[in-house]
């Protein structure tokens, strides 16, 4: 595991990727004991300017920007971590299994995914808020729903690509059981383009979360959430450009810099295997 951290944080991206993620993390963690003001208390004019009081200025209402950013960033990044996790726990063995048995049940299976794949992501979250009112219990469910279908379909190819190597179907003459060929053989196979996907979906996930606040149907008011503190202030935009361009950079620099290491450690990974069965 040191081989693969060390190939993985080999290079300047990583590890700069690595100290924005970390730094956005403790944000949104440790923020909300930290911010100078309540969230949701007035101190100020509207729209005021950034001062040693108010390093962000103030919002629409005359709220500290600061700490309503300091405040922002956790259920957000929560919610996406928790639904990208549940999404893999749940289409990884799913793809596997129908890789390895194939039948009726994968035919079933693939035609789900095909209709699930077809639904545009904001448009169905939409839908299903406007029928079951905003909930982030809700949220969270309709995108692994949504992410399901996707990481299932890549397992699954991984799956029966890997199952057709001697050493699988050697597995399968000595009458290994099931578990023991997924977790010993396949799995470990698949962990690089799991790892890879994991950060797109990751970022998915937070765009889809942001996108929903957005538009209202995140957390209520007078709540802080980076995607609702954008769509606040746009009204303001030519006045105070920092209040949405701060919860919107970390937004963006989050999901990069996720996408960098995800991508690098999934490299780390293929090449340390490769190395140990060389």
């Amino acid at each position: 595991m040191s081989n693969v951290i060390r190939l993985t944080l080999a290079t300047w991206s990583a590890r700069i990727s690595l100290l924005f993620v970390i730094a956005i993390i403790a944000v949104a963690a440790v923020g909300p004991y930290t911010s100078p003001y309540a969230y949701d208390e007035i101190s100020g004019l509207p729209f005021g300017p950034i001062s040693a009081q108010h390093w962000l200025g103030t919002d629409y209402l005359g709220r500290d920007a600061f700490s309503r950013f300091l405040c922002g960033g956790q259920t957000l990044l929560t919610i996406a971590i928790v639904a990208t996790s549940l999404a893999y726990c749940i289409g990884v063995p799913l793809g596997i299994f129908s890789g390895l048995r194939r039948g009726r049940l994968d035919v079933v299976l693939i035609a789900a995914s095909d209709i699930v794949y077809a639904l545009p992501p904001a448009i169905f979250l939409l839908v299903l808020l406007a029928s079951t009112g905003p909930s982030l219990t809700t949220v969270i469910l309709g995108i692994v729903f949504l992410h399901v279908p996707r990481i299932f379909r890549i397992v699954r190819l991984i799956t029966i690509d890997i199952s057709q190597n001697e050493y699988v179907e050697a597995a399968f003459v000595r009458g290994e059981s099931w578990a023991a060929i997924c977790f010993r053989d396949i799995l470990p196979n698949i962990l690089p383009p799991v790892f890879a996907d994991f950060g797109v979906r990751l970022c998915g996930s937070i765009i889809l979360y942001a996108s929903l606040s957005y538009l209202g149907l995140g957390l209520p008011p007078p709540a802080a959430d980076w995607g609702m503190m954008i769509s606040e202030n746009r009204v303001g935009i030519t006045i105070s450009p920092w209040l949405a361009a701060g919860p919107a950079l970390a937004i963006a620099v989050f999901s990069v810099a996720v996408n960098v290491l995800a991508d690098n450690f999934a490299r780390s990974v293929g090449r340390s295997q490769r190395h140990a069965h060389g």
